[in-house]
């Protein structure tokens, strides 16, 4: 039933991910916005998770593919190596270092933040 569960929420994340990057796709731009807005957005989603979705849900296969699953594959870690990759074949040694650092540290933050965000809601929800 978990490798379902993984299975199913990886269908989800994954066709987010495809609408995402499609949506935000511009083929002029030399920052990799796409994968950059879905790993932070996905990083915050994490943050809050592990704090108010993992205390709140009961149901362990459903956590497993929200987590695993869904955000699992709506971020793209190994797209994001990729694209610092290209970006230093191409020689854009300035913006692959802008995206290296820019997406590690606002990924850090939003992870912080939603875990926060977590947090606060899970006291609020405690309080009902």
């Amino acid at each position: 039933m978990k490798i379902l569960a993984v299975a199913l929420g990886g269908i989800v994340g994954a066709l987010l991910r495809f609408w995402c990057g499609r949506l935000l796709f511009n083929p002029e731009a030399s920052f990799p916005f796409p994968t950059f807005f879905v790993n932070v957005i996905g990083s915050f989603i994490l943050g809050w998770f592990v704090v108010f979705g993992l205390n709140r849900l009961k149901n362990n296969n459903l956590s497993i593919a929200l987590q695993t699953g869904l955000i699992g594959s709506f971020t793209t870690f190994s797209t994001f190596n990729t694209e610092i990759v290209l970006l230093i074949d191409e020689q854009f040694y300035t913006t692959a270092f802008l995206y290296f650092t820019t997406s590690a540290s606002i990924g850090v933050i939003a992870i912080y933040f939603g875990m926060k965000l977590g947090s606060i809601t899970s006291d609020k929800a405690g309080t009902d």
